[in-house]
Parts: structure tokens; C-alpha cells; sequence
């Protein structure tokens, strides 16, 4: 418990401190977008690191996910998928400085890249395998991909769409709700915890802890969510609902997805007969244990803040 509490805290704040010097970099921007952007020194005072950290975990979670894959007897295509995620993560990032600052970047992009992974997976299976075993080729390589990249994409778009000190603000405090989420179905599934949720999957979750980390996100995401707002921070436009319930579904539709990603992660390592993804934290487990959770919650933290209710001037 020791070393998992002295890892977790050194990771999040090796990340909150990289995405914070991110912030500072780009400046407030107009309407939570970045002011200007004039090459090259705006290509890294621009989103760069934050793009650069959620790489970094990217490509080491599709690594893991494609020794899981391997270890139950597919063979996905490691280098592929490692090449496209890369790809689909740093689209936004390059989306807005090619395009010179405009953040109304194409929601077709992931549709194209994913589009070309699966034209040059199937030029790749036939030119190494021809036939044998090209379903499963196909299918787990471009799955990686899509779960690893297509998914982890939403965080940098998050980021560039919104841009400056707030895109980064923004990010932040939506994983931070993912993480609550955990965090309270934790304490509140060892404390009171008594019926089961999903026994053969993940035997620990209880609904008891569920309704715990619920109750966590809710109440983290209003406390903290009308403290920023108030602070014109993270202002939610005058055509939005009331801040109070604003946030309040935010947290929820973060925490629902939360547990349900991981959940997924959980499925993958059962049908590999793994306990954890890798060993990349002591305690924690492989990336991919502390990526889960952020991985299918990230889309809907994009859905609510640029599409939902986006940000008043943005």
C-alpha cells in the first residue's frame, strides 16, 4: 500500500507538473485559445509537452496491449500499431500549428488516419502471411490502435481545441475526476463493501464501492468545477445549464466511464491470464493499469467541453 500511495503521488505529479509548465508556456489565449502562432518557437510553447506526456503513455500502452495480445497467441502487428497511435495522438498537436492556430480541426481526421491503418494492416498480412490467421492479424492490431490511439487522441485535441492555460486547466481537472473516481470506489469499497459488482471480472468492485466513486466524482467535479468557474477559469457559456448541474453530469458521465474502462482493462488481462498489464510502476502495475480509467473517459471529457457545454467565449 506504501509504495503504491509513494508511486501514484510521484506519477500525478510528475504529470500535473508537466502539463502545468505546458500552461504556463502557451499563455491565457482569447477565449481559452492560444493567442498566436508564428513557427517555430510556437510549435513548442504551444501544447508540445502535454502532447509529448500523453505520447509517452500512449505508445507504452499499446506496447503492453500488444504483449497482452501475444501472450494469448495472436500476432498483432506491434510496430504498426505503435506508428499509428503515435499518429493519431500528435493529430491534433499538428492539426492546429499546420493550420496556424485555428482549432476547428476536422472531426474526420481519426476516420482518415484509421482508414490508412487498416489499408497498409492488410498490406502488411499479405505481404508476411498471406492467409493464415489474417482475421485475427487484422482485428487485434487495428483494435490496439483504436483503443490505445484513437482513444488517448481525445486528450491532445482536448488540449489544442481549447488551447493556452485553459485547454491545459481543463484536461487536468477532468482526469483529476477520473482519478477521484477510483480513488473514492477504493476507500469506499474496503470500508463497506459487500455485494459484488462483476465477480469473474474484477473481483474486488463492489457496488457499494461504485456508488462510492459516484459520490466522489459528483461532488469533486461541482466543488471544484463552480470554484474555477467562479474564477472564470472554466466559465461555461450563458446558453449552458446551471453550473450546479453542469458539472454534477459531468462527473457522472466521467465516473461511469471511469469504472468502465476499468473494467475493459480488466477483461483484456483475464483473457491473457495476467494479473497486471506490465511492471512499469511498483505497486500500480504497467501503464496501462493507471491509463485505463483516463483512455474511455477522455472522449466524453472532450464531448462535454467542446460540443456539450463548451466554455463562454470559446
Amino acid at each position: 500500500m506504501r509504495t503504491r500511495l509513494v508511486v501514484g503521488l510521484t506519477l500525478a505529479a510528475g504529470i500535473i507538473a508537466a502539463l502545468l509548465v505546458d500552461g504556463y508556456l502557451s499563455g491565457p489565449g482569447v477565449g481559452g485559445r492560444a493567442i498566436s502562432v508564428s513557427p517555430p518557437s510556437d510549435w513548442v510553447r504551444h501544447g508540445a509537452i502535454s502532447t509529448l506526456v500523453v505520447l509517452l503513455l500512449t505508445l507504452a500502452t499499446t506496447h503492453e496491449l500488444v504483449v497482452l495480445a501475444r501472450a494469448r497467441g495472436y500476432k498483432p502487428f506491434g510496430k504498426l500499431a505503435l506508428l499509428f497511435t503515435a499518429i493519431l495522438v500528435l493529430g491534433p498537436y499538428l492539426s492546429f500549428h499546420l493550420a496556424r492556430g485555428d482549432s476547428s480541426h476536422g472531426d474526420s481526421w481519426g476516420l482518415l488516419v484509421m482508414a490508412c491503418a487498416v489499408a497498409i494492416t492488410f498490406v502488411v498480412q499479405v505481404v508476411r502471411h498471406r492467409t493464415e490467421s489474417a482475421m485475427e492479424n487484422l482485428a487485434t492490431t487495428l483494435f490496439i490502435i483504436f483503443y490505445a490511439g484513437c482513444l488517448a487522441s481525445f486528450m491532445t485535441r482536448l488540449r489544442m481545441e481549447i488551447g493556452g492555460t485553459t485547454g491545459v486547466l481543463v484536461l487536468l481537472f477532468s482526469m483529476f475526476i477520473v482519478k477521484m473516481t477510483d480513488t473514492g470506489a477504493y476507500f469506499v469499497g474496503r470500508a463497506l463493501g459487500r455485494h459484488k459488482m462483476i465477480e469473474w471480472l474484477s473481483p474486488k468492485k463492489t457496488w457499494e464501492g461504485f456508488a462510492g466513486g459516484m459520490a466522489t466524482a459528483v461532488a469533486v467535479s461541482v466543488g471544484l468545477g463552480l470554484w474555477l468557474h467562479e474564477a472564470e477559469v472554466t466559465r461555461l457559456a450563458p446558453h449552458a445549464l446551471h453550473p450546479v448541474a453542469s458539472f454534477a453530469l459531468l462527473g457522472l458521465l466521467l465516473g461511469v466511464f471511469s469504472v468502465a474502462g476499468d473494467l475493459c482493462a480488466s477483461l483484456l488481462k483475464r483473457d491473457a491470464r495476467v494479473k497486471d498489464s506490465g511492471h512499469a510502476f511498483p505497486g500500480l502495475g504497467g501503464v496501462l493499469d493507471v491509463f485505463d480509467s483516463p483512455l474511455l473517459a477522455a472522449p466524453v471529457a472532450w464531448l462535454f467541453w467542446t460540443r456539450l457545454f463548451p466554455l463562454d467565449g470559446a
